[in-house]
């Protein structure tokens, strides 16, 4: 009986342990299902860098695969005949076909694994991946598309702002099986207002592959905003509305705060990419009218549409904003618009210009086409004289009045000048003048005080001398304020012969060369300017006719300045002169006594070559040889010329110092010397101390013919001592003997 009860046992016993062996690989293959190792039987077969696969049942599958494409190309790769193979780096898998040959067919095809898209929607099919939905939305959509769907599902994981996991309290489904599959998480509403990270990655040996977007809960009110919220009438403003993506808003205004002229929508209104219906006028139940606007908010909750304000009145309106497409709908926000009326502004403008100088006023003009520029003369408006006056305003309201401080602004004083829009159009165009009335009676206009004064001329030129007959060029050059577009210049030449150019004036300046400089002798120039009215005081035929090419110098230059002066001529004339001699060239002396030391040696002279003339210096030996050289130029403004010559490594000896500008030259012999001698001072006589003054009275010396007798070297004899009186004299003692005598006498 014994023996059966253990024979029992013992059967039981087994059967248990067989038994649980059998439920632990069924509980274990029922948590595995998610993930598939199994490659297949069949070739080729494609597997993911990361993944653990058994890849034993494909045919042609060594333990050795030989890379033939991609990345994998010319490497190897182990693989298990049998079981799981890690398909990474460190079995030397890489991206890329695989083959047991060389040149075989492809067996084995790595991939990355790849989540190529993650979407969120809400329950009316917004898209608000990265994007918004409010906090009364219940539902959101969660759906991807990957690569490895045969082996691996995706799990989603949804993270708060603080890094906290909140996915278990959106339902139980946190994951997708297959590829273009979606879930629907629940309880949305639940969570707190704020950004929610949802991230999807492979569930198993791939979960280094994610992807992630982002959602933000805000509150469920509908909100409105203006881009301006004052604008200039005739202007507009963008109007950006938020609220449950996929929704549909209205913008409404009370036809209250319109003018009375107002019948079309359109004006109002802009028909925008997002308005859906209208715009339109509509009728409340209460009989209000208004005219509005239908916007379907997007993926992202919000929209947009353009409030024109041409025909809204000017002062602050209220712009509502309410649910669905009734009017009859409450208002849930409102934004308040200010519309102010047409202006012109002026940003930039002189203070002070000078008679004759062109100057810009710039400024903005918003919702006006066109500008112009006026100067108050008595009780008249003038228009002022310009290149761009008036002017079209540009898109973005500015304007850019290009004037001239000629008529009638060509006398100094003080003027207020205005800039008007198009409202002073007559016939279409500006008029030139403008009553007080007229002007008056303008909505949009603005004023400056501007000063205008004398204008300048200045000339200068580039040298004083000039080498006459070699080719040589002077040049005339200065400034020319309130003088127009250009200056006459006048070359009265030694023998009479008068030369004319007129020059532009380029920013207020000018310079002219003249190079025909051919005879010795005084050059006179003379630069004229327009003067205040903006007109010269001669013609050029006025000139020709005067001048007939016999006068002196002297009355070719009294002609001239007499035509642009005199009375009621206000042309300036500026004179210069100009010495035209032979080609000179010198050399300073930059010896010590004709000596120079060994090293580098600066060598200066002048010349009356124009500026820029090249002088070519030599050192030259005693048979002519170029020991060294270098090169200098003639500074124009200065007639000078230097250089330095490096003469370091050059003997000792005599040499000669030759300058030439292939007009002149000139040369200077001197003695190269390792350094230069210099004569050794004597050493002053130090002085000795000057005697103190003493008390004693010095005697007056009396006058004498007699030469005064040299100084004796100071000797030990005694010094006689004066035994004047100290104090006044002699005279003084006695008076003050008498006073005391007198003093006692009154005692007694």
């Amino acid at each position: 009986m014994t023996d059966s009860n253990n024979k029992i046992r013992a059967v039981v016993l087994a059967a248990l342990m067989v038994t649980s062996v059998f439920a632990g690989t069924i509980a274990f293959a029922g948590t595995a299902a998610a993930e598939n190792t199994n490659a297949g039987t069949s070739a080729p077969v494609t597997v993911y860098l990361g993944d653990s696969v058994d890849i034993s049942g494909v045919p042609g599958v060594e333990s050795t695969m030989i890379g033939v494409a991609g990345d994998a190309d010319g490497s190897t790769a182990e693989a298990q005949t049998s079981g799981l193979t890690d398909i990474d780096s460190s079995n030397g898998w890489e991206t890329g076909a695989y083959s047991n040959q060389s040149d075989g067919d492809v067996i084995i095809s790595v991939r990355e694994p790849t989540i190529s898209d993650l979407t969120l929607e809400t329950d009316n099919g917004a898209d608000v991946t990265d994007g918004t939905v409010t906090n009364d939305a219940d539902n959101l959509t969660v759906s991807a598309e990957w690569n490895f769907a045969r082996y691996e599902n995706l799990t989603i994981t949804i993270e708060d702002e603080e890094g906290l996991e909140v996915q278990s309290q959106l339902g139980n489904v946190v994951e997708l099986e297959n590829t273009g599959d979606s879930t629907t998480l629940t309880g949305l509403d639940d969570l707190d207002t704020g950004e929610y990270t949802v991230t999807v990655e492979g569930e198993e040996d791939l979960d280094g592959t994610t992807r992630s977007a982002t959602f933000t809960i805000r509150d469920e009110t509908n909100t409105i905003s203006l881009s301006e919220t004052t604008v200039t009438k005739g202007d507009s403003a963008v109007a950006t509305v938020t609220g449950e993506p996929g929704e549909q808003v209205h913008v409404r205004i009370d036809q209250d705060d319109l003018e009375d002229s107002y019948n079309d929508p359109n004006d109002v209104f802009a028909n925008t990419g997002d308005v859906e219906v209208g715009p339109a006028n509509f009728t409340d139940n209460e009989g209000q009218d208004w005219v509005a606007v239908v916007l379907g908010l997007g993926d992202d909750g919000e929209a947009q549409t353009r409030i024109e304000t041409g025909a809204i009145d000017t002062g602050t309106i209220e712009i509502e904003l309410a649910q669905g497409a009734d009017i009859n709908n409450s208002a849930e926000d409102s934004a308040d618009l200010t519309v102010e009326e047409r202006s012109i502004n002026i940003t930039s403008a002189p203070n002070v210009v000078r008679v004759g100088e062109e100057f810009d006023i710039e400024g903005t003009a918003a919702e006006s086409d066109e500008v112009a520029a006026y100067a108050r003369i008595d009780e008249t408006w003038e228009v002022i004289s310009g290149d761009e006056n008036p002017v079209d305003v540009d898109s973005n309201g500015e304007f850019l009045l290009e004037l001239e401080a000629s008529s009638p602004l060509n006398l100094p004083d003080s003027y207020r000048v205005a800039v008007v829009n198009e409202e002073a159009l007559e016939g279409g165009s500006f008029p030139n003048t403008l009553s007080n009335d007229e002007f008056g009676d303008l909505d949009t206009e603005t004023t400056i005080t501007i000063r205008t004064v004398e204008g300048d001329l200045t000339a200068q030129l580039s040298s004083q001398s000039i080498a006459a007959n070699v080719g040589d060029e002077v040049t005339v050059s200065g400034t020319a304020l309130g003088q127009g577009d250009e200056v006459r210049i006048y070359k009265v030449g030694p023998r009479g012969d008068v030369q004319f150019q007129s020059t532009d004036i380029d920013d207020e300046a000018f310079e002219e060369d003249f190079d025909n400089i051919n005879n010795r002798g005084t050059h006179t120039f003379l630069i004229v300017g327009q003067g205040r009215d903006g007109n010269y005081a001669a013609t050029e035929t006025e000139v020709n006719n005067e001048i007939t090419g016999d006068e002196t110098p002297q009355q070719a230059v009294e002609i001239l300045n007499d035509l642009y002066s005199g009375a009621g001529v206000d042309d300036q004339v500026v004179e210069l002169t100009l010495s035209a001699e032979n080609p000179q060239l010198s050399i300073n002396d930059f010896t010590t006594d004709g000596q120079v030391a060994q090293g580098e040696v600066t060598v200066s002279g002048t010349s009356n070559r124009e500026d820029g003339t090249t002088v070519f210096i030599e050192v030259l030996g005693q048979n002519e040889n170029v020991i060294a050289s270098t090169e200098a130029e003639v500074n124009g403004s200065t007639s000078e010329w230097d250089a330095t010559i490096d003469m370091s490594d050059v003997e000792t000896g005599t040499y000669t110092l030759r300058a030439d500008d292939d007009e002149s030259s000139s040369s200077l012999e001197f003695e190269l010397v390792e350094s230069v001698s210099t004569p050794t001072e004597e050493p002053t006589p130090t002085e000795e101390p000057t005697e103190e003054p003493t008390d004693e009275a010095t005697p007056t010396e009396e006058p004498t013919d007699e030469a005064t007798p040299t100084e004796e070297p100071a000797t030990d004899e005694p010094t006689e001592t004066s035994t004047s009186t100290p104090g006044f004299g002699v005279v003084v003692a006695l008076i003050a003997l008498i006073a005391a005598a007198l003093l006692a006498v009154r005692r007694d």
